[in-house]
């Protein structure tokens, strides 16, 4: 048998729609994957992904945004432990997933939070999926943390920007990492005055996400990096959710199926 392929779907905010063009793109390309794990917006991707929901998802991408762009939105009732209490993105993510427990998916599947008490690398692969996907997205200050057996947990970027070591626990051999945070902030150049609070949490959380993805590369260096053109892609921009999988799409060549073709030879 060949060796076992996985891809591991890093954090980027609306930057993270590219994945479902990578993973359009990989099937394009009759490229085998095995597992696929998470962090943050690419726990929503790998989830959908899983959960076998990617055309249902684009249907979504579809729809106008004065259809779309409200549920992103941040609610008026605040939380007394973040801006959001996440209960309106926490319904979305069920009507896309489309999937309540992680026994119910097509194929292994983690999503990875940090444990706010402990700064561990929390790896969550059963149990309440939508439960799971909400704490690996759970930006500090922005979404209110998520407790899930006996852990308080928040965005996955903290500690696993893109989650290669996921991807091997679940026995790949060839890890296909996809990192969506170029070091460019919010993305483009926005003014002074149109700078808000989760502006500034978004873009601090970038910055420190792509220097920690620098130095996790450095440690466990996955077999492949692709890294789709979307540093001009404002956090939480997702109007623009069809150009950014057309760029996702775009970054993966054609040499990737003879490149891993390599990779996995026994």
């Amino acid at each position: 048998m060949g060796k076992k392929i996985g891809l591991a779907l890093g954090g980027g905010g609306a930057r993270g729609v590219a994945h479902l063009g990578v993973w359009l793109r990989l099937k394009e390309l009759g490229i085998p994957v095995h597992c696929v794990a998470g962090t943050s917006i690419g726990s929503i991707a790998g989830a959908i992904i899983a959960a076998g929901r990617v055309e249902e998802t684009l249907a979504w991408c579809d729809e106008p945004d004065w259809k779309k762009i409200p549920p992103l939105m941040l609610e008026t009732k605040l939380s007394t432990k973040a801006i959001s209490s996440g209960a309106r993105i926490e319904k979305l993510l069920g009507e896309l997933i489309g999937k309540t427990d992680f026994a119910g998916l097509e194929m292994p599947f983690a999503a990875v939070a940090t444990d706010l008490n402990t700064s561990e690398a929390v790896v969550m692969r059963s149990g309440d999926l939508v439960s799971a996907v909400r704490a690996s997205m759970s930006i500090p200050g922005v979404f209110r943390p998520v407790e899930r057996e006996g852990r308080v947990l928040v965005d996955g970027q903290l500690v696993a920007p893109v989650p290669v070591a996921a991807c091997r626990q679940m026995g790949a051999d060839v890890v296909i990492a996809v990192d969506i945070n170029p070091p460019t902030g919010l993305g483009g150049a926005k003014p002074f005055e149109k700078i808000n609070i989760v502006d500034v949490l978004m873009g601090t959380l970038m910055i420190f996400n792509s220097e920690m993805t620098r130095r996790s590369f450095e440690e466990d260096k996955p077999e492949v990096v692709i890294r789709p053109d979307v540093g001009e892609i404002m956090a939480l921009d997702f109007r623009n959710a069809n150009r950014i999988i057309d760029i996702g799409r775009a970054s993966v060549g054609d040499d990737l199926k003879s490149t891993l073709a390599d990779l996995t030879k026994d």
